[in-house]
């Protein structure tokens, strides 16, 4: 399942960290560096295990295993959020 940011949601960067803007305009989310890192990674087209194939090189001492664990927590609470959209690859809808 692709992860992708959602549709009316802004975000700006601020240093080492993002600052995302939900779809109402009423709730700000500030990410750590790592989680920055991850956001700017969603395009709607890799799943959490290419996502952690990808940035594993980006993390030191962490495995890929252990990242796709954490990216997955991540999607987790950002979708609970409504800050990101999870489905099928938009290339094979």
């Amino acid at each position: 399942m692709s992860i992708g940011r959602r549709e009316g949601v802004t975000f700006e960067d601020s240093g080492e960290t993002v600052v995302i803007l939900d779809e109402s305009g009423s709730e700000l989310t500030s990410l750590n560096p790592v989680g920055s890192v991850i956001w700017h990674a969603f395009d709607g087209q890799r799943d959490v295990r290419q996502l952690a194939a990808d940035l594993v090189g980006r993390f030191d001492g962490v495995s890929e295993e252990q990242l796709a664990v954490d990216i997955e927590a991540f999607v987790a609470e950002l979708a609970e959020a409504d800050l990101v959209d999870v489905g099928r690859p938009e290339a094979d809808a």
